[in-house]
C-alpha cells in the first residue's frame, strides 16, 4: 500500500531534499503534505477525478430542500425513485428557479437546483413531494479528494502515481528554490500519459455520460 507519506518522500527526493538514505524530516514531511492537498484539490478543478465519482441515496421527507453532507465538489445526475424505478430529473439553474412562480408547489419531483456555498451544498427539488414516504433521490456526484494524510493510503488511482510524484515535485521545487527545469517536463508528460487513462472503456474511470 503506498502511502501519503511514500508520495511526500518520493517527490522530495526527486528534487533532491531528501537522499535515499535519509528519513525524511517531520517539518518538510508536513508542508509536502499541505501542497499534495492543494495539488490534488487543483487537479479536481480541472476534472482530473474520474476516480471520485460516487453515488448518494436520499431520503425524500415533504421538504423541498436537502443538504449534502459531505459536500460533493460537483452534482452530475439526479433520479427520483419510486418502487425501485428511477425517473430522470432535469437541472435548472438559480435563476430558473427564482422564476418558479409557486416553490411549494406539490406534485412529483422532475427539476432540481444545486445550491453551492462555501458551508456547503443543498439540493432543492421542485415540485415538493407531498409525504416523501419510501422515495428517494439517487444522486451520482464527484466526491472530493480525501484530505492526504500520512499514513493514509493515496486517493488517486495507481496510474496516477507517477503524475504526482513528479507533480508534487515540482510544485515543492519552489518551495526549496531547486531549479526543476527536467522535473517540470516530467510532470507534465507524466500527468498526459495518466489521463490517457480517461476514457469509455477504461477499468474503473467513467464512460462519456459522465463528461
Amino acid at each position: 500500500m503506498t502511502t501519503n507519506s511514500d508520495i511526500c518522500t518520493a517527490a522530495l527526493r526527486k528534487i533532491g531534499v531528501v537522499s535515499a538514505s535519509q528519513p525524511i524530516q517531520a517539518e518538510d514531511l508536513r508542508d509536502a503534505l499541505a501542497a499534495l492537498g492543494r495539488m490534488l484539490a487543483a487537479w479536481q478543478n480541472h476534472r482530473y477525478n474520474l476516480w471520485t465519482y460516487a453515488e448518494a441515496t436520499i431520503p425524500l421527507t415533504g421538504a423541498a430542500s436537502y443538504i449534502m453532507d459531505p459536500a460533493p465538489v460537483e452534482v452530475h445526475d439526479v433520479r427520483f425513485r419510486r418502487n425501485g424505478l428511477d425517473m430522470p430529473m432535469q437541472q435548472i439553474t438559480r435563476e430558473e428557479y427564482n422564476a418558479l412562480p409557486q416553490k411549494a408547489s406539490i406534485g412529483i419531483p422532475s427539476s432540481y437546483f444545486v445550491n453551492r456555498q462555501a458551508t456547503g451544498t443543498t439540493l432543492t427539488v421542485w415540485p415538493v413531494l407531498a409525504s416523501g414516504v419510501g422515495e428517494s433521490l439517487e444522486v451520482t456526484y464527484t466526491r472530493a479528494i480525501v484530505t492526504p494524510l500520512a499514513g493514509d493510503a493515496m486517493d488517486f488511482p495507481a496510474q496516477f502515481e507517477d503524475a504526482v510524484v513528479y507533480g508534487l515535485a515540482a510544485r515543492l521545487a519552489d518551495d526549496y528554490e531547486v531549479a526543476a527545469d527536467r522535473i517540470i517536463m516530467r510532470a507534465e508528460a507524466e500527468l498526459d500519459l495518466a489521463l490517457s487513462f480517461d476514457r469509455e472503456g477504461s477499468v474503473y474511470f467513467a464512460g462519456d455520460e459522465y463528461r
